[in-house]
């Protein structure tokens, strides 16, 4: 909430998380050459406040200069909830 309201400090951690998420999928879609990366958790509650710097930064470190396909970057549906509704499945069968 505080980065929603502008909030400087708060903003500056979404940026380095963004920073650190962008590096790491871009150096993890070289090698694994995903279509689509789901980032899912509580942060993910932030939307576009974490998503648009992290495709930026992926921009930034992906390899080969726009030759290797990018992933899309999209937020999970499910937020905090994916690991129960993964749990009862596994319950379930």
């Amino acid at each position: 909430k505080a980065a929603e309201q502008g909030d400087p400090v708060a903003l500056a951690a979404f940026n380095t998380t963004a920073q650190w998420l962008g590096a790491g999928i871009a150096s993890l879609s070289v090698l694994l050459d995903p279509s689509c990366v789901i980032i899912g958790g509580g942060v993910i509650e932030a939307g576009e406040i974490l998503l648009t710097p992290t495709r930026e930064y992926m921009d930034r470190y992906m390899p080969f200069n726009g030759k290797h396909p990018y992933p899309r970057i999209i937020a999970a549906t499910l937020g905090n909830y994916a690991g129960l509704v993964g749990v009862a499945d596994l319950a379930r069968n």
